[in-house]
């Protein structure tokens, strides 16, 4: 099939080379020989007037117009796919889809346990993969790797849709055990004392807690970075080093650890927490379905006062 000269299968075979990054490995994926994969480069050399790709060092590195050509190709396929090739309908009694979501513990204690129960009493057999933030998000959405993103609304992803989610406060958590910390917390003992914080992956950058305090000119002493929030209150315990953390969550860990909570002696901005998923698939019925749901609930954990719970 032809468009104004072009054969839509070569933006098939071009998705491929750009995103494999070797002829070889593109036609094994679109099931070609490697005859027909070279063909197929051959004319795409020719329709755009240009090499596509050169090889360096044993390497594919694709033109200057190859790399303008990757992100609008892949979009195109999406939006195909998407919206003409997948089946329309979704009855989620009968569907066994596997959906893909990037959240940070936090958001998968605070909201996606509740997500998961009204999930599986409508959709008994789908299945939610919850992963990791790593640094291939953004690329991650705009390929459709992922169906959602639950991300801070300060790192929203550019050129894919959002909603807001639901806000939370910081508070600071210590060993209820600790001697050295009471009731209550001055910012001058707040900044003497150790700290513990989590490191969430390259799409977070500074913590929040850590951006109030370098906008106000402060500085702590940080003598534990911790993988995600679950290791960094269980790190806290036995020791009189302190953490801050979203109210919401402190709060559960209080119910199940020997954890205090005390007021943040500085004022840190609220924060609000977003949904994002891929523009391609904003229309996709499964998407549709799950958005809801999530949004549902994250709008009963909005209205829940951050915490029905004694601060010092």
């Amino acid at each position: 099939m032809r468009f104004e000269g072009l054969d839509l299968n070569l933006l098939i075979a071009l998705d491929a080379i750009l995103e494999e990054r070797s002829v070889m490995a593109a036609s094994r994926r679109l099931h070609l020989s490697q005859p027909a994969m070279s063909a197929a480069v051959g004319r795409l050399r020719r329709y755009f007037n240009d090499e596509i790709f050169t090889i360096s060092q044993r390497k594919l590195v694709p033109t200057p117009l190859a790399q303008s050509l990757e992100r609008p190709t892949r979009d195109i396929l999406l939006r195909i796919r998407a919206n003409l090739i997948s089946p329309p309908k979704f009855d989620p009694a009968s569907s066994e889809r596997r959906f893909r979501l990037v959240v940070s513990d936090y958001a998968s204690i605070v909201l996606m346990h509740a997500v998961m129960k009204r999930v599986y009493r409508a959709a008994p057999r789908v299945c939610l993969e919850i992963l990791p933030f790593g640094d291939r998000v953004d690329d991650q959405l705009q390929r459709g790797e992922v169906d959602f993103v639950v991300i801070p609304d300060t790192n929203l992803i550019d050129g894919h849709p959002s909603q807001h989610l639901f806000a939370d406060e910081f508070c600071c958590v210590a060993w209820s055990g600790s001697r050295q910390i009471g009731r209550s917390i001055s910012l001058g003992r707040y900044l003497q004392l150790g700290h513990i914080t989590a490191q969430l992956g390259p799409i977070h950058g500074l913590s929040f807690d850590e951006r109030a305090l370098v906008q106000l000119g402060y500085k702590r002493r940080i003598e534990v970075i911790a993988p995600n929030f679950t290791a960094m209150a269980a790190m806290v315990i036995g020791t009189d080093r302190i953490a801050t953390m979203h109210r919401r969550l402190a709060v559960i860990f209080a119910r199940n650890f020997p954890l205090k909570l005390l007021r943040a002696p500085v004022r840190i901005p609220a924060f609000r927490e977003a949904l994002q998923w891929p523009a391609s698939f904003h229309l996709d019925p499964a998407l549709v379905w799950l958005r809801e749901i999530i949004t549902d609930v994250a709008s009963e954990v909005d209205r829940t006062p951050a915490a029905q719970m004694k601060v010092g």
